[in-house]
């Protein structure tokens, strides 16, 4: 693994964790769609169709509906410069298929380029809400949430009382 590789993937985390750390639910939600795509395709890189990433490109494709999802869903910018980079990094792997002649080197230093333009998307959306004095999110955000839609935990319905006893 070269150098630039080893700061690529500390540069990536550093933000997830920046992300998880001290951003709200949509900052959270992107990191962990960050997140849960990068250990799938540590996984599912050498799978080859034809000599076609398959697997990179359905995972392109369930990024991308993601983060266009959450700029449906939320009010921040930064998911629509997400959505622009995941379509941009699904245009890589399809000129690839329509057009073999370009080099896999080519293709991959664009995806890796991309990679780190999310990765610093997701960190300035971090950094604005920073700046805007936006708080955390924090669990207690989660459980009322959860409780607004009905949805709670065993370990929540344990300890409510009934107000009616």
């Amino acid at each position: 693994m070269t150098s630039w590789q080893i700061l690529g993937i500390a540069f990536g985390l550093g933000c997830y964790v920046v992300a998880w750390t001290w951003g709200g639910r949509p900052e959270r939600f992107g990191a962990a769609v960050l997140i849960l795509n990068s250990l799938v395709s540590i996984h599912t890189y050498q799978w080859q169709v034809g000599g076609v990433h398959l697997s990179a490109i359905v995972e392109s494709c369930i990024c991308l509906v993601a983060f266009v999802w959450l700029c449906v869903r939320s009010n921040r910018w930064w998911p629509i410069v997400m959505s622009g980079v995941m379509g941009l990094m699904l245009l890589t792997h399809i000129v690839r298929v329509v057009d073999p002649a370009l080099s896999q080197y080519a293709a991959a230093s664009a995806r890796v380029g991309l990679w780190h333009m999310a990765d610093l998307t997701l960190l300035l959306g971090v950094w604005e809400r920073r700046l805007a004095g936006e708080p955390a999110a924090s669990r207690a955000e989660w459980a009322a949430a959860a409780r607004r839609t009905g949805r709670m935990s065993p370990a929540g319905r344990a300890g409510a009382t009934d107000p009616g006893s």
